[in-house]
C-alpha cells in the first residue's frame, strides 16, 4: 500500500495504519507507516493477506502516530 501523508503541525505527529480483514471481519494483518510531524511525506506499507483468496477487505486509517494508536478517520475498500 503506498500513499502520501500530511501533518501540518510540528507538535501533532501523523501515522498511516493498514488493515487487512477476511469476509468475516477477522483482522489478518496491521501495519503502520513512519510518523511524520510538521510534513508531508510518501510512505509505502507491506500488506500481507495469507489466507486462500487473499484479503476481502483493506482499511487505512489516518492516526496520532502514538501506541496505541487513535485513529481520527478511517476507509475502507473491499466488500461491505
Amino acid at each position: 500500500m503506498t500513499g502520501e501523508q500530511k501533518s501540518v503541525d510540528g507538535f501533532s505527529c501523523r501515522g498511516t495504519s493498514v488493515f487487512t480483514l477476511d469476509s468475516a471481519d477477522v483482522e489478518l494483518s496491521r501495519e503502520f507507516s513512519a510518523n511524520v510531524c510538521g510534513m508531508s511525506s510518501n510512505f509505502t506499507v507491506p500488506v500481507d493477506a495469507n489466507v486462500p483468496g487473499g484479503a476481502a477487505v483493506v482499511r487505512i486509517c489516518l492516526d496520532d502516530g502514538g501506541s496505541p494508536a487513535t485513529y481520527f478517520l478511517c476507509k475502507r475498500y473491499g466488500h461491505p
